[in-house]
């Protein structure tokens, strides 16, 4: 197993903040892949056999994982039980750390970040992630329910599936199509699962609401690679293409000169980004609520940290 040990006053932006009054010391990071460095640092395992093989967690040697559904299960698997009680295990809250990088409030940047352009009412990233939200909302309950029976008959994939956006977004018509038709795919497939009385799933969204849990914003808890992948991306793509060949044509259209016009398209490919590069590398989503919940963790770790030292002091 790899191990990245780095110093606290280089630690990535969350915790950079967090824990300066730690600088020089050198902790042990442990996470679950590589992909996360922009957001933990990290390690090429999962967080099963992460968490395995790791003893001795305390203040030197920390883990920083995606929560999967553990933080919505709380206590209702040993996995679950591990990650919410040890405060030296960081978790993400939403699903993966992809959930944060579609942050929908944020997407507006990427896209401009990527094109150049700035065309706010192309587009309603929030609106339309809400209302994906809300279609899907039903059906991510009871997935998560059949998880915490640990039941097989309806599993985290099936439900990724179902969630999937098939094809790519219609930008002209804000993605609607597109919303219409998961919806049938939804209550297509909720009218094939076993029949769950409404007092046990209303107690169920009601343990859910607690933990941040509603139907507008169900998509940060969902798989973060279906999120990423087959939704967001769904309706970027097309974004992206749609201002950049307006902007090549805008360019054809002022420059009569061909020549000027090949070097102000240049230039202009030059200045851009593929979205996917910008999306990857996202880090606008610290105004999420759930980002609250990690800080007021490093919170919690910086105190037990200063309680430890005192005891040491005390006994020598």
């Amino acid at each position: 197993m790899k191990c990245l040990k780095l110093s606290l006053k280089n630690y990535e932006r969350i915790a950079k903040n967090a824990l300066n009054k730690s600088k020089g010391t050198v902790i042990d990071v442990y996470v679950e892949n590589e992909d996360d460095i922009p957001f933990w640092k990290s390690l090429d395992r999962g967080k099963v056999a992460l968490l395995k093989q790791i003893n001795g967690i305390g203040k030197a040697k920390i883990v920083c994982v995606d929560s999967d559904y553990d933080y919505l299960l709380q206590n209702h698997t040993d996995v679950s039980k591990i990650i919410n009680e040890n405060p030296y295990i960081f978790q993400t809250y939403t699903y993966s750390i992809e959930n944060f990088k579609c942050y929908a409030e944020s997407l507006h940047g990427v896209v401009v970040q990527a094109t150049f352009q700035d065309e706010e009412q192309l587009f309603d990233y929030v609106y339309f992630l809400k209302s994906y939200s809300s279609i899907i909302y039903d059906l991510f309950i009871y997935s998560l329910y059949h998880e915490k029976e640990q039941s097989k008959r309806f599993t985290i994939t099936d439900f990724s599936n179902t969630i999937k956006l098939l094809e790519q977004v219609d930008i002209s018509s804000k993605g609607q199509p597109e919303l219409k038709k998961l919806k049938k795919s939804v209550e297509k497939k909720i009218a094939t699962l076993d029949k769950i009385s409404d007092k046990q799933i209303n107690k169920f969204k009601e343990e859910l609401h607690k933990l941040g849990v509603t139907p507008e914003n169900t998509y940060l808890f969902i798989k973060g690679h279906t999120l990423y992948d087959n939704v967001v991306c769904m309706f970027l793509k097309p974004i992206e293409r749609h201002l950049k060949s307006k902007q090549y044509r805008r360019i054809s259209e002022l420059k009569k000169d061909s020549k000027e016009a090949t070097n102000r398209r240049k230039q202009y490919e030059d200045s851009v980004t593929n979205i996917e590069f910008v999306l990857r590398n996202n880090t606008n989503y610290y105004d999420c609520f759930l980002m609250e919940k990690i800080f007021s963790d490093i919170e919690n770790y910086k105190q037990l940290s200063k309680l430890d030292n005192i005891k040491h002091k005390s006994i020598s």
